[in-house]
């Protein structure tokens, strides 16, 4: 009796433990929150540089930049809203799991994840803009493409923010300075994607 109830309490600290928000020791920020502006920025980066290819897909009736703000607004969005869930799942995966597998599990969740926000969420929404400006949709080809682009960019960004999560989380300025960046271009990409909507 009493083996089992020590086994128990055991087993609710280490409950307690996990569940615990863990911060850096020196500057106090969660290492989760270091970990999605890591995911937001990288996403970011990712879909500016990737913006050519999903603007120049038929139908083709975007202009570059105006084009590659909408992107970055939707992985700001994916990587804020979405990307803390995300980020919890897979720590809960990964925490008993040796620290050299632990990235991979995040790869995985990222790939995944990303891959369907991409079809989803990004396609969807460049099919209903080229529909109703009457220049039909994506082909399915095309749209494995962008899927496939996608799960690739979620790879490196929920890699990037295990490893460098830890890393910015020791330094608040440059952790706010990173947020601050990808909260501007979100914003300039939702005033686009307004225009966009409105003028429709």
């Amino acid at each position: 009796m009493g083996e089992s109830t020590s086994m128990r309490t055991a087993d609710t600290t280490r409950a307690r433990r996990y569940m615990d928000i863990t911060k850096d020791k020196t500057s106090g920020v969660p290492i989760m929150l270091a970990q999605a502006v890591v995911l937001a920025a990288t996403l970011t980066g990712c879909e500016i540089f990737c913006a050519p290819l999903t603007a120049n897909l038929e139908p083709s009736v975007f202009a570059l930049v105006p084009w590659a703000g909408v992107c970055a607004l939707l992985a700001v969005m994916f990587a804020y809203v979405v990307g803390f869930a995300l980020l919890w799942c897979a720590e809960s995966f990964a925490y008993r799991m040796r620290r050299k597998l632990r990235p991979l599990v995040y790869a995985s969740v990222g790939a995944l994840s990303f891959g369907v926000w991409t079809v989803w969420v990004i396609l969807g929404i460049r099919n209903m803009i080229t529909g109703r400006l009457g220049a039909g949709v994506l082909s399915s080809h095309d749209t494995m493409l962008m899927g496939v682009n996608g799960a690739l960019l979620g790879l490196a960004a929920f890699f990037a923010a295990y490893t460098l999560g830890e890393r910015l989380a020791k330094h608040r300025t440059a952790l706010i300075v990173a947020a601050a960046a990808t909260v501007l271009i979100a914003c300039y990409g939702g005033y686009v994607l307004y225009t966009m909507i409105h003028a429709l």
